[in-house]
């Protein structure tokens, strides 16, 4: 039936023909050599077009020549023909596929390649070779290494290792050589191809040159890092502007209150003095009670104006020190608000810069104000401890706590912590804050003993 389908022959008759016969004898000559050669015993694979009967396409065969050995002889031999058409067609459909896949990797800009599992190249596309100023024959069979700056290799392998089924695709971006010599940046995309078992059998790599954008993101890193210099410069500027202002406010407040003390406080007492000399002159009951309730007026306005006085800037603090300060600072408070306020002190030598004193003085005033008015305690402790290079001032409380309280310093808003973090700042402190709702809050300035002026 075949030989009919093949050759247009009737299988009945072939019995008793010369092969001659059956396949024409253009095909028997060009047959000629493997059918010697399997008389010989030496069996013959070998394909063939075959036209079809009406000689309207041809089919592809593969025929196989297998001798007849008998008792030692070749005495014939066999012909097996497989029709291998269909198998021919799909080679050359994926030759044209595969060609014209070559051709589009050919014509891309970005540089391809496919590399074993060890690096070695398999392919490269003209526009790799034009990058590298490198032949194909060159690149074939070499690893990849030559063209990468040495620095970015344990990166790249590292990152090459995370290849995996579950991961196919991984993305580096490392220095190359080009052509040129010049050091460029590439974004290389690796696929991964693996067999059943998952290993890795390939990789194929997609690379751009992305040079101009790590050279416009350096820009934008640099643009970003100075202007956050210079919003920190500006910052620092401020700060210290700020604390200047509230220096120059202390030292003003001591001239006012040098003033109050000096003029008016010594006028009231010169009043005083006079009316205590005009007391024994009265002779009416009228005149002495007027007297005396001048005397009650001028003795009420010089404690008003010692009180005033101490508390635009403590006489105790300028004479006696921040210790001393300390504790004048825990019985006013205390008298004001009916607070039982506790100062520790550990007893060490201490010897404070006047800018230092006063800050320190302002903060622990400004934090137990905060106390008096949100902590809902009857007890407050404040404590200045000293190592070896720093002072430290503690204020606690008993009270309420406040759960927002980091929240707040962090933020630099309420209870005046914004403030007490800025002047602890100029002295190159730190604050630390501590709140638990329901045990109270505590709040640390540390600064260096050494200051050191600008």
């Amino acid at each position: 039936m075949h030989y009919r389908a093949w050759f247009g022959l009737d299988p009945a008759t072939l019995p008793g023909k010369h092969i001659r016969e059956v396949i024409g004898e253009e095909r028997y000559l060009a047959n000629l050599p493997y059918i010697e050669a399997v008389l010989r015993g030496e069996a013959q694979l070998f394909e063939r077009e075959i036209p079809s009967p009406d000689g309207r396409h041809m089919r592809h065969s593969l025929t196989n020549y297998i001798p007849d050995v008998v008792n030692g002889e070749v005495c014939g031999f066999y012909v097996l023909v497989s029709d291998v058409t269909v198998i021919k067609e799909t080679e050359r459909r994926l030759q044209v596929s595969e060609a014209r896949y070559r051709a589009v990797l050919e014509d891309q800009t970005e540089l391809i390649s496919r590399l074993r599992a060890d690096g070695g190249f398999l392919f490269v596309n003209e526009a790799y070779c034009r990058f590298f100023g490198r032949k194909r024959t060159e690149l074939i069979g070499r690893r990849w290494h030559p063209v990468t700056h040495p620095d970015d290799l344990p990166m790249i392998e590292q990152a090459l290792t995370r290849l995996s089924r579950d991961c196919p695709v991984v993305t580096v971006e490392n220095r190359v050589f080009a052509a040129s010599g010049e050091l460029r940046w590439m974004q290389f995309v690796n696929r991964g191809f693996f067999d059943a078992a998952g290993k890795l059998l390939e990789i194929q790599s997609v690379a751009r040159d992305i040079s101009e954008r790590k050279a416009a993101e350096a820009q934008a890193r640099l643009a970003t890092e100075q202007l956050e210099q210079r919003v920190a410069e500006r910052t620092e500027q401020l700060r210290k502007l700020a604390v200047d202002m509230t220096l120059a406010e202390e030292k003003e407040r001591q001239v006012i209150a040098r003033d109050l003390h000096d003029d008016l406080g010594q006028l009231l007492h010169v009043v005083k003095i006079k009316l205590e000399m005009l007391m024994p002159q009265q002779t009416t009951e009228d005149g002495e009670s007027l007297v005396r309730q001048i005397d009650h007026l001028v003795r009420d306005a010089s404690s008003r104006v010692r009180s005033l006085t101490a508390q635009l800037s403590p006489p105790v603090l300028e004479r006696l020190g921040l210790v001393p300060a300390l504790y004048w600072l825990a019985a006013e408070f205390g008298d004001a608000y009916g607070i039982d306020i506790q100062v520790l002190d550990d007893g060490l030598p201490k010897q404070f810069a006047p800018v230092q004193a006063f800050i320190l003085f302002r903060c622990a005033r400004e934090l137990l104000v905060n106390v008096a008015k949100h902590a809902a305690c009857s007890e407050a402790q404040v404590e200045l401890t000293s190592n070896e290079a720093s002072w430290v001032l503690h204020v606690r409380d008993s009270g309420k706590g406040c759960p927002d309280l980091d929240a707040a310093a962090a933020a630099g808003g309420g209870f005046g912590l914004s403030s007490i973090r800025e002047r602890i700042a100029y002295l190159n402190g730190q604050t630390r804050y501590r709140s638990v709702p329901g045990e109270g809050s505590e709040v640390t300035l540390s600064i260096p003993q050494r200051w050191e002026t600008d």
